[in-house]
Order: structure tokens, then C-alpha cells, then sequence
């Protein structure tokens, strides 16, 4: 046994060492594999915020293997005691377990909200196919000649069912348990991804888009021990319950400790999910009849400093406003969280408001940040190009808020345009172009990815949309679902008057705004801090001056949409035009 671990740890060594050499090699792997030195250097400088959202998705975990369990002995009682229900439920489980939790989470936000539970029940889901069958077949796994005993002495069926079946299922019951901590952290993370605030599986997202690699692969450090520790925990827990004997005298020993056992079990999981410390700083407030919930277009960045700096200087707060702000790590669900009323206001772009509407949205511009376009292609600078037909031989990077490209297309036939290959690189815009997978990209904002890049050494420049036909437009603005109390005449004004006060302080000092905004976000290190600062000082000439919809240019974007048949059919522009007063 010495042997072996002494080979695996010389092996795990040199894999390690083989790495961290090839690393210094070529810059390229460090878009995708960051050294291993800096992975633990990462890990030991952030340990406090990492332990903090370790604890928020243990709790996820628990919760959603506690709904479960809750969920599966039933059911699983159910399928013992009738047979249709076992021939109806069966199916049903395989169904449930078939479909990928990643794509149900938004759906999952949409039904409950921002919140645990949108997390806790897909992990519950997730869980919920294997403890339910483990469960299942350890309760028919009861010989006939002891039910028959217990029938013959007149027992109950809850005596039967808590001092028989029930001892006689341990074994089983372990099977499920040690498979549901191997996979509860995979449920936990695919509803994080989608609607929650805090947990490893939002760190890794967020640090991942920062190309902040080294803090992804410690939270998956941090997932993989989690996930680890509690698989761990289920084995010693069924050693104790289930000491290596014979096969009978193992039975006889279940019988009479199990029930302790599975009720210090329990017990563990009910006190972990209180253990987590989610009364720390970065933890979303409860949500109360009185706030208003303002849904971001992305992860937060600099263009939503004002909206950061306006709350923590109570600028909002003073209004009436209790303005609480959830981040969005998937662009193409914001207006369907927004009409599903899971947010009050969302922060958005003229194209794709337009475009909702063309589909049957009913949204009123309530204010705008930047009015000006921000999307372009942006390249690696190169002194042959010099045209946006240049570009053309070269391959295509593409990140769209949904699968229409259709906006995409017409700039590209403008600008005489073709790629000799396109790439959905989703949220990898800043990798795929760092490590040359694609020569030019579409879907970054001139005033943060070009930062970026330059903190990485990558020297850029771009076409605006405006370089390839588009008329101007207004690029970062805020919206509000038809018919909601927040497209009130009164509120648009208030909001509209303190976004504006919000811009102004930004302009006037712009040192303590981006101060403000990095205070609610205590996870970024410091490089990311210095791109982002530099991105700030890009954005600040870009935020606008008033809080007017200059109705004329919104005009002639909408006519060029309809032209090129971006949009299907000409839309009523006078609901944008008269939910708006200057400022």
C-alpha cells in the first residue's frame, strides 16, 4: 500500500513538473492551462473568498440532496407497495435523468426566481434518478421468509416498513448516497450557472471570462475536494453502520444500528446546511416587496459602475428607490426573465429591445447609461488590414445574445466580408483570440475587451458597427415590462433623474465611483482590477449626458432594421418615444 501511494504521488509529481515546464514555453497554454504554481499561489491569496463560496454551494448541495431524499422514499415506497405506479414512475425517472440540468436551470430561474431554489432543485434532479432506484431496490431486496415472519406476528405495515425493509435497505440506501455526493456538486453548478449570485460555479464562470484562470482551476480544486470530503463522509458512515463481517451477522448488526446511523447522517446534512457563513459580505439581501430588482446585460463590468456607485452612495436609496442588482451570465434570457417577472428592470441594447419586439415583447425604455454604439470586430492589430474587407480568408470568432446572426450577417455583407470560417465561441471571446483558434471576433464592446487584451499583452483595433453601415444607436440603456408598476410616468422620472445623477458623480469622480463598484465585488484580483480600471477610463466619455431618447436616430436604426429585414415588420416606436422625459 506504501508502494503504491509513493508511485502515484511520483507519478502525480512529475505530471506537475511536466506542466508547469511546458508552460513556460509557449504563452499560448496560458489561455487554457495556467501553471500550476500560479494555481496554488491563487488559491492560498484567495482562500477566505473561496472557503466563502465553497460554504454557499455545500448548502446547495445539502439542500437539494435533502429534497431529494425527502422526495425519493415515497416515491420509492410507492413503486414497492403498487406495481402501475412502478410502471409509470419508472420511465418518468429515466426521462428526468436524460435531460441535461444545464439547459433546465434558466427555465428553473424563470419558475422560482433568483434564489436558492432555482439552484437547489436541479441539484435535487440530478440526485433524485439514482437515490430513488437505490432506495427502490433495497426495499424489495427483503427476503420473503422475514416479511412472512413479520406478517405471521401480526405487524404492521410501518412496523414492517421501519424495522425490516427499511434496516434490510441500508446497503442500498449507502449506494445511493455515495453516488448523490459524487454528482450533488454537478447539479449545484449547472444552477448556479444559471441564476445565482454566489457559489464556485458563478466564481468559475466569472473568473473564466476574465481569463482569470488561475482562480477557475482553484474553485474546481475547491468543487473537487468538496464533492470528495462528502463521498468520504458517506463511506465512513456506512462503515460504521455496516462493520466487514459475515454476510448474516453484518444483516443482524444493520437491524439494530442503522436507524442511529442513518439519523447521525441526516443529522450532519441538517446542520451543514446552516453551517455555511452566507451571512457574509457578497450575499445578496432578501428580497422584499419594496425593492426593485435591476437585472444586468452581463457579469458586472464597467459599464454598470454608475448604477454600483449610485447605491453605495445612496443616491437611489434617497429617491426611494431600493434598487437591488442581480448579474445575468447569459445575455439571450434577459428579456424573458424580465416579461416572466423574475426582474423589474433589465439593462439592455436598443437591437436586441427591438427585435423582442418584434416578437411580441411589450418593453418602454425607462433609462439609458450609454447612447452610442459599443459592438464592432475587433482584431489583432495588423498593418495590412485597413479595410473591413481585409478581414475576408480570415476566421470568425462570434459571441449573440441567441441563435438569430442575423445582425451579425448583414454587417459582415456591408463591410464585403468573408470569413473563411465561423466559430460560436460563446463566452470565450478573449482566450480564442489570445491563442489564435479565431482572427477576429464579434460581440465584445470596444471599451472592455480591447483592455483586456492590452493587459495581456494583445494589441487590438476594431471596426464599429458604425465603420460597417449601422446607424447609431443607443448601446447600454434600461427597460421595463409594459404594464408594471416601474413604466409608471412618475417612476421613469425618478429613475431617470437619479441614473442621471448616478452618471453625473461618475464624471465628477470617477477615482471613488470605480472604487464604489469594486466594493461590491470583492472577488477580483488585481489584474483583473487594472484592466477593468483602464476599460473605466474608456467607458467614462461614453456615458451619456441626458437622459432624452433622441427619437429621430431611433427612427432611422428602426427604418435600416426593416430594410435589411432584420426585423420582420415595421414597430410602434411611440411607446419607446412617451415612456421618456428629459432630465
Amino acid at each position: 500500500m506504501r508502494k503504491l501511494i509513493l508511485i502515484t504521488t511520483l507519478v502525480f509529481g512529475f505530471l506537475l513538473g511536466l506542466w508547469e515546464m511546458i508552460s513556460h514555453l509557449t504563452d499560448r497554454l496560458n489561455f487554457i492551462l495556467p501553471r500550476p504554481s500560479l494555481i496554488f499561489e491563487a488559491l492560498i491569496e484567495n482562500a477566505p473568498r473561496l472557503l466563502f463560496h465553497t460554504s454557499v454551494t455545500l448548502k446547495e448541495m445539502c439542500l437539494g440532496f435533502v429534497l431529494a431524499l425527502i422526495v425519493a422514499f415515497p416515491l420509492a415506497w410507492l413503486m414497492l407497495t403498487y406495481r402501475t405506479s412502478r410502471a409509470l414512475l419508472q420511465p418518468l425517472f429515466i426521462v428526468i435523468q436524460c435531460v441535461p440540468m444545464f439547459t433546465l436551470a434558466p427555465i428553473m430561474v424563470i419558475w422560482f426566481g433568483w434564489g436558492f431554489t432555482a439552484i437547489v432543485v436541479p441539484t435535487a434532479l440530478m440526485i433524485f434518478f439514482p437515490l430513488t432506484l437505490n432506495i427502490y431496490q433495497g426495499l424489495r431486496s427483503t427476503p420473503k421468509n422475514l416479511l412472512e415472519f413479520f406478517q405471521t406476528n401480526q405487524a404492521t405495515a410501518v412496523q414492517t416498513f421501519l424495522k425490516l425493509q427499511l434496516p434490510w435497505a441500508v446497503p442500498h440506501l449507502f449506494a445511493g448516497f455515495r453516488i448523490s455526493a459524487a454528482i450533488a456538486g454537478i447539479g449545484a453548478v449547472a444552477g448556479e450557472w444559471a441564476g445565482a449570485q454566489n457559489g464556485l460555479g458563478i466564481l468559475m464562470l466569472e473568473s473564466r471570462r476574465n481569463v482569470d484562470l488561475e482562480i477557475t482551476f482553484s474553485a474546481l480544486i475547491c468543487l473537487t475536494l468538496l464533492s470528495s470530503s462528502l463521498y468520504l463522509l458517506v463511506v465512513f458512515c456506512e462503515k460504521i453502520a455496516l462493520p466487514p463481517r459475515s454476510f448474516f451477522k453484518k444483516r443482524e448488526k444493520s437491524l439494530k444500528k442503522s436507524p442511529k446511523i442513518v439519523l447521525t447522517f441526516a443529522l450532519i446534512f441538517f446542520l451543514s446546511l446552516f453551517g455555511g457563513g452566507c451571512d457574509q459580505k457578497g450575499v445578496r439581501p432578501k428580497t422584499s416587496a419594496t425593492q426593485v430588482r435591476l437585472l444586468l446585460d452581463w457579469l458586472p463590468n464597467p459599464n454598470h459602475v454608475p448604477l454600483y456607485a449610485g447605491i453605495q452612495n445612496g443616491f437611489f436609496r434617497e429617491a426611494g428607490i431600493d434598487l437591488v442588482i442581480n448579474k445575468m451570465h447569459e445575455e439571450g434570457y434577459g428579456i424573458s426573465y424580465l416579461t416572466s417577472d423574475q426582474a423589474d428592470l433589465l439593462v439592455n441594447h436598443i437591437p436586441g429591445v427591438l427585435h423582442s419586439m418584434a416578437r411580441g415583447a411589450q418593453i418602454k425604455v425607462v433609462g439609458i447609461l450609454i447612447d452610442t454604439p459599443l459592438r464592432g470586430l475587433i482584431y489583432r492589430d495588423d498593418p495590412t488590414i485597413k479595410h473591413p474587407s481585409d478581414l475576408s480568408g480570415k476566421i470568425l470568432g462570434y459571441c449573440v445574445g441567441g441563435p438569430n446572426t442575423s445582425f451579425l450577417n448583414t454587417l459582415l455583407e456591408h463591410g464585403e466580408i468573408v470569413p473563411k470560417g465561423r466559430k460560436n465561441v460563446s463566452v470565450d471571446l478573449i482566450s480564442s483570440l489570445g491563442n489564435r483558434s479565431v482572427d477576429f471576433i464579434y460581440g465584445g464592446f470596444r471599451n472592455i475587451e480591447p483592455a483586456q487584451y492590452a493587459s495581456l499583452g494583445i494589441t487590438t483595433k476594431e471596426f464599429s458597427v458604425e465603420n460597417l453601415g449601422v446607424p447609431s444607436y443607443a448601446e447600454m440603456i434600461v427597460i421595463a415590462k409594459e404594464g408594471s408598476p416601474f413604466c409608471d410616468e412618475q417612476f421613469i422620472h425618478t429613475f431617470q433623474k437619479t441614473l442621471q445623477r448616478c452618471i453625473d458623480y461618475c464624471k465628477q469622480h470617477p477615482e471613488a465611483a470605480f472604487a464604489d463598484y469594486l466594493k461590491c465585488h470583492p472577488d477580483k484580483r488585481n489584474k483583473v482590477i487594472a484592466w477593468e480600471k483602464r476599460a473605466w477610463e474608456m467607458t467614462l466619455p461614453l456615458l451619456t449626458d441626458t437622459q432624452t431618447i433622441h427619437f429621430e436616430k431611433l427612427k432611422i436604426f428602426h427604418d435600416w432594421l426593416v430594410e435589411k429585414k432584420i426585423i420582420p415588420f415595421p414597430l410602434n416606436l411611440e411607446l419607446l418615444r412617451t415612456c421618456s422625459k428629459s432630465c
